[in-house]
């Protein structure tokens, strides 16, 4: 039987350079680097898995043609020819794994920081702080700018000498080349400003260097922001014009992405944002353009992916978050194996570890930016693994450990598997959390991991079991803080709230956390009146920047109460005292008040078994309770020290 996913699987070309199919592995920033600039061998095999799993083309992550535009301290570089050997070692990784590749090349601009560029001021086309970095940029000279397009010219021929098959131009996202591109950050009056004809000079002047360097037969790929979604940003129209004038100008491909720092619930879009939200875009400047134009955006169901290819509204189709979770989707996909994908969750864990300049991590691939580290591993001696608790950590350590040929038991008091998943599934936009479970339980069973559910692990059973290996995986249990009333009959966890236990119309929450945040978001579809009390400055730090940027919106358009800086002093039949710095203030007519404290954890076995089991290990919130990525990582890294 053939593919039911033709389209995605044609060949094209981009300029001369023929690419076997239309999914691309777009840039995403790995950090797996040190801080010279210099890339190392876990860049090289976290991409060759990618191209072993079948995606066409590679776009490896922006590197840097200038030590002052780097974006941060782990950024990678081309700006001089120190680094084509070591280019040279990864195309020819990438080329090894069926795969075409092209590199990246970009100028962070004034979206950067002095303590990342060696004390520097960084650089714009005029000295406007960014908004979000808010760091006084010096404005570029003519001289100056001048030497910016030589120094993309002689990145891209690097690029070409150390085997690269096409560049891709960064002008999207706010950095250097789109701030000269829009009135948003470009307030110039000179020929590189105060009009279309100034706006695109930069980026053509650009193009036109490189092309004079490498060729005009060597694929150019340009990055662009369809829409800038802020205050005197760049609109689609604009840049459909732009793109018109860019590939008149010489480039080869257009890779339609949207966004900015500003608007990075874009750039790093949560499930709030329906999957290919900027198909449309990428399919106005394809209407526009002569060459092949690349969507981005949530495009992560190969139905979708297969209709936009297959309608025109673009050629190509970047995988991005993806292509983390599960490096083998095109061959899942060809094969019409789709039931076995495991999904991106769309929760910008991976993004947001880079922007705290911290490697890629994914809740869904613990193995992700690890590829080396564990392909280097001696082959396991098959132990007897017993696992207590079937939430994500238990759930990840059965897999892990019949991926790696253990035999593996599993026992679970509740009557399913999943641990506090199904109920964190239950507020909006967080259903695609299920596969955290589903993907999980798909692998066990497959590999024929004993499953117990309704049972709980009790030290008699681990006695007669005797098992080499015991992880415990029990979870947490909510905490009761110590509040004057707290036993009252109108409190209750928030976990039972999700549950569908009854409340009255006037709630306090107690906790701004997630799930604080979260049961608030579940009640306001109820028509509740609701007020978050939060001891903090702030709500939802603990979860990403584009889920909050949502999150927060809701809870502003349902008029929810939020006090910051604030704590409970005491809870009554009907009323909440709470008290800040500017005082005490009473809330009258509560009708429950709601725990969302945070959690602890609930470990009863290893005290009983220590010196009856040789191993035992405590993983995931019954270690110490937080994110399921904590969780899964925990797991994962525990079973493979065995």
């Amino acid at each position: 039987m053939g593919t039911k996913y033709p389209s995605l699987f044609q060949p094209i070309s981009i300029g001369g350079l023929e690419i076997k199919n239309r999914l691309v592995v777009p840039p995403i920033g790995t950090l797996l680097s040190g801080f010279d600039g210099h890339i190392n061998e876990r860049l090289g095999d976290y991409l060759k898995v990618r191209g072993k799993g079948g995606f066409g083309l590679i776009i490896v992550e922006g590197v840097t043609i200038d030590p002052i535009g780097k974006g941060a301290k782990k950024h990678y570089g081309i700006w001089d020819d120190s680094f084509i050997p070591e280019y040279k070692q990864l195309v020819d990784c990438v080329h090894d794994s069926g795969a075409k590749v092209a590199l990246q090349l970009m100028h962070a601009g004034r979206n950067t920081r002095p303590e990342i560029i060696n004390g520097q001021q960084p650089v714009a086309p005029s000295a406007i702080p960014d908004p979000v970095v808010r760091v006084m940029p010096k404005e570029l000279t003519k001289e100056e700018i001048s030497n910016v397009v030589e120094s993309f010219a002689q990145a891209a021929r690097r690029s070409k000498e150390a085997g690269f098959d096409a560049v891709e131009i960064h002008g999207g996202h706010g950095y250097l080349i789109a701030e000269f591109m829009s009135g948003y950050a470009n307030k110039r009056n000179d020929e590189y400003g105060g009009s279309p004809d100034g706006f695109i000079r930069f980026p053509l002047e650009i193009i036109k260097r490189t092309k004079e360097l490498v060729g005009q037969d060597y694929p150019v790929i340009f990055r662009i922001s369809t829409d800038e979604a802020a205050k005197n940003g760049r609109t689609l129209n604009e840049s459909v014009d732009f793109s018109k004038r860019l590939v008149e100008g010489g480039v080869d491909a257009i890779h339609a992405s949207i966004g900015l720092y500003e608007s990075s619930y874009l750039t790093m879009a949560p499930p709030d944002m329906e999957q290919g939200f900027n198909v449309n875009a990428a399919s106005a400047i394809k209407s526009a353009v002569s060459v092949p134009v690349i969507a981005v955006g949530r495009i992560n169901d190969p139905k979708l992916a297969e209709e936009i290819i297959s309608s025109g509204k673009a050629d190509m189709i970047a995988i991005g978050r993806q292509s983390l979770a599960d490096p083998q989707w095109p061959v899942k996909v060809n094969e019409n194996r789709e039931e076995e994908i495991v999904k991106c969750l769309s929760c910008s864990e991976c993004l947001s570890a880079a922007w705290r300049t911290k490697p890629l991590v994914c809740v869904q691939n613990p193995l992700l930016g690890k590829e080396s580290e564990y392909a280097s591993l001696p082959p396991v001696i098959p132990q007897k693994v017993l696992i207590a608790g079937g939430g994500p950590a238990g759930l990840e350590a059965a897999r892990t450990a019949a991926v790696l040929g253990h035999n593996v038991m599993l026992f679970e008091k509740e009557v399913s598997l999943g641990g506090q998943i199904p109920i964190a599934t239950i507020p909006p936009k967080k259903e695609l959390l299920n596969d955290v479970v589903l993907s999980r339980i798909r692998v066990i069973e497959k590999l024929g991991v004993e499953i117990n559910t309704g049972k709980a692990l009790t030290p008699e059973i681990i006695k007669e079991i005797k098992p080499d290996v015991l992880i415990i995986a029990t979870g947490s249990t909510p905490i009761t803080p110590d509040i004057p009333g707290v036993e009252n009959k109108c409190v209750l966890p928030a976990s039972d709230v999700l549950k569908g236990a009854p409340v009255g119309n006037k709630v306090v929450i107690i906790g701004g956390g997630v799930v604080g945040c979260e049961t608030a978001d579940f009640l306001t579809l109820k028509n509740k009146d609701i007020t978050i009390v939060e001891m903090l400055k702030s709500i939802a730090g603990d979860i990403s920047p584009a889920a909050r940027y949502f999150l927060n919106m809701r809870l502003a358009e349902n008029n929810v109460s939020i006090f910051t800086s604030t704590t409970v002093k005491e809870i009554a039949d009907n009323h909440v005292i709470i008290t800040s710095e500017k005082g005490e203030l009473k809330l009258d007519s509560i009708d429950n008040v709601i725990l969302a404290a945070g959690a602890k954890p609930v470990n009863e076995l290893e005290s009983e078994l220590i010196g009856i089991v040789p191993k035992i290990f405590v993983v995931g919130d019954a270690m110490n309770p937080g994110k399921i990525l904590q969780a899964v990582q925990q797991a994962f890294e525990v079973v493979n020290s065995l």
